[in-house]
């Protein structure tokens, strides 16, 4: 499994201003799944790896909210 880019998504949520809180909330909204915060911190920070359909939800999510982010562009690039 793919994990995220996680100066990519950091630099989102900074120029955002969201929290990883918010981000795992919006996407527990949008995909009607719980996406819990624990988790949503280890795969921003690299940790662990994350199932390639929550990348495209948490492409939706930085679309629906901001400058949105590709899944190509979230994906790490040393894998």
């Amino acid at each position: 499994m793919p994990k995220l880019d996680r100066e990519t998504i950091r630099r989102w949520l900074e120029d955002h201003d969201w929290s990883v809180k918010r981000l795992a909330n919006e996407c527990s909204v949008l995909s009607g799944e719980e996406f819990p915060e624990g988790t949503m911190r280890n795969v921003i920070n690299g940790i662990d790896p994350v199932r390639p359909g929550r990348i495209r939800l948490i492409a939706r999510v930085t679309a629906k909210y901001g400058d949105g982010l590709s899944y190509a562009t979230l994906l790490a690039k040393n894998q």
